[in-house]
């Protein structure tokens, strides 16, 4: 080729193994850099610049990817959905006299492995179907930065049953206030009231059953989290996932203050 140039990049989309969206209408999306079309079994991603390669495309459009990802799990599930990438379209924008509509077709198919989420050492799983009517949303103002990630990795851990929910909340709480050097500045950076993340601190490091409390108490009576504090630490871990993503992707953004209102009431049983 003499003047390679890639149209687009086509992944496949990998549906989990207990869920569907057969009836969910497809999505599209245009940012800066791609337009992007999906269906049930494809997402097209239109390249808006120039790349001569696909791997310079793919440069652009996973960082993307990852973001969406993250979005799949906070929305639905970890595992609903996966974009595995398959070929790239790429022409030549200045073939040769004899054979100018050569249009060269690079395919680079991914393996992937569909996995239970069960418990480690379940004797029986019971998979209940979920057959969702939409996609999960693209990702608007978000950017799957370093933190995110690795919050999200967390949070994707505890819902795969392999680590508690106190250790998984008490590490993402660590790493907003390690990269903003404290709680206190935590709070004023990602536009969050005090009082929601002290809370957190609190119900993590106290709080839980023998298999989950991260503290052993002084008195050794241990505190086990009642349901609605459960319901609001995940609420609360997964805004705070979503939350690192918007400060990531504009430091300088008027975020929304997140208060205790926000999420589940503590005070009802």
């Amino acid at each position: 080729m003499n003047d390679p140039h890639v149209k687009a990049l086509y992944y496949q989309v990998v549906v989990g193994k207990d869920v569907d969206y057969n009836k969910a209408p497809p999505l599209s999306e245009t940012t800066d850099a791609f337009e992007i079309s999906l269906d049930g079994k494809t997402a097209v991603f239109k390249m808006k610049q120039h790349y001569s390669t696909a791997d310079e495309a793919k440069g652009v459009v996973e960082q993307y990817v990852r973001a969406w990802s993250i979005m799949v799990g906070l929305e639905q599930d970890p595992g609903d959905l996966q974009l595995v990438f398959d070929h790239a379209d790429i022409i030549d924008r200045s073939p040769d006299a004899s054979n100018k509509n050569v249009v060269n077709l690079q395919a680079h198919l991914s393996a992937h492995v569909v996995v239970s989420d069960s418990g480690i050492g379940s004797d029986s799983v019971i998979s209940l179907h979920v057959s969702r009517d939409k996609y999960p949303s693209f990702p608007k103002n978000f950017s799957a930065s370093p933190d995110a990630e690795t919050m999200y990795l967390r949070y994707k851990t505890y819902r795969q049953k392999r680590e508690p929910l106190t250790a998984m909340a008490y590490m993402c709480l660590t790493i907003l206030e390690a990269g903003a050097g404290g709680r206190k500045k935590a709070a004023r950076q990602y536009s969050i009231d005090y009082e929601v993340l002290g809370t957190l601190g609190k119900l993590t490091s106290t709080k839980g059953d023998p298999e989950e409390v991260r503290k052993f108490p002084n008195d050794g009576k241990f505190d086990s989290l009642r349901p609605k504090e459960k319901e609001w630490i995940v609420s609360v871990i997964k805004a705070l996932i979503r939350r690192a993503g918007e400060y990531a992707y504009d430091p300088k953004a008027k975020l929304k203050q997140l208060s205790m209102k926000d999420f589940p009431d503590l005070a009802t049983s």
